[in-house]
């Protein structure tokens, strides 16, 4: 018999801590408010789940073993395999049972927040995306993302709020592919003057947390068609074309004046000097001070 919930819970991390806490491995916040990744490491057992404002994605880590689940969308059983996983839709309670140890990693994406970023389009009205929520799914591409927003979060989302927001823009895309309810994409890219209009803002704006929605409001398209033109013009995704302006305005402020590591920091856009050293050093090669230091060998 399904578990019944009195209390509510405004996202899954809160949820977790308050019922499954001994088997928390980690948090790991994101670049977004609200959003973090969940790692647990759990018995056999029964895991269900309270109803959550959020679209929540659970892959699977370690301990391929059978299970019993309901997702909201009708019983079935699957065989959990290691890089697979389940989506279950928002405000929908769970009744899961799991036959054997396993390792998982979930994230949790406010309904709220998906509507406010696509403003409404291209993703259901409830969020739930149907037969996928019944399915124990292998997409490799689906979790080749996560596992991407996984290591980003963990090393202190050095590349900032709009890989995450690119990164569940593909997501959405994806289990809407998987829906059978496919985004019609527009094949071709910016128009020139749209484009310089994205760009300068995107120049004029390095220190700030820019979002696509500005973006996409700026070239007048939907959050889906603008991250696919963007990339089509420029040959980079919106986050990569900002890291690259912030690099470089970071290696001038390095070359051209005194101002300390803490100092450039905050003035190309990052919140601590060790996440703007550690994408300085993943696009340039070495840490700001080595890059200093061998200016002033030359």
């Amino acid at each position: 018999m399904a578990r019944v919930w009195t209390k509510k819970y405004a996202d899954f991390a809160s949820f977790y801590k308050d019922n499954y806490v001994s088997t928390l491995v980690g948090i790991y916040p994101t670049a977004i408010d609200g959003i973090d990744i969940v790692e647990t490491d759990q018995s056999q057992g029964d895991w269900s789940a309270a109803p959550l404002p959020e679209l929540n994605i659970t892959r699977v880590v370690d301990g391929d073993t059978m299970a019993t689940a309901d997702l909201g969308a009708g019983r079935f059983r699957p065989n959990l395999v290691r890089r697979g996983g389940v989506i279950v839709p928002p405000n929908s309670a769970t009744d899961i049972y799991v036959e054997g140890q396993h390792r998982l990693q979930f994230i949790g994406i406010p309904f709220d927040f998906l509507t406010s970023l696509t403003n409404g389009n291209d993703i259901p009205m409830d969020g739930d995306f149907g037969r996928i929520h019944r399915q124990h799914l292998t997409d490799p591409f689906l979790f080749r993302v996560f596992d991407e927003m996984v290591q980003e979060a963990r090393a202190g989302n050095p590349r900032g709020r709009m890989f995450v927001e690119g990164a569940i823009v593909i997501l959405l895309s994806t289990l809407n592919t998987m829906a059978q309810k496919p985004v019609e994409q527009a094949s071709g890219g910016l128009s020139p003057t749209t484009l310089k209009r994205v760009t300068d803002y995107i120049v004029d704006n390095l220190t700030e947390q820019i979002t696509l929605a500005q973006l996409a409001d700026i070239a007048g398209l939907s959050v889906f068609h603008f991250c696919r033109a963007f990339k089509k013009s420029t040959g980079a995704a919106p986050y990569k074309f900002q890291t690259a302006r912030r690099i470089e305005k970071a290696r001038l402020l390095l070359e051209t004046t005194d101002f300390t590591i803490t100092d450039i920091a905050p003035m190309v856009g990052y919140e601590t000097p060790q996440a703007f050293a550690r994408m300085f050093r993943q696009v340039v090669g070495q840490t700001p001070t080595a890059y200093r230091q061998r200016l002033h060998h030359v």
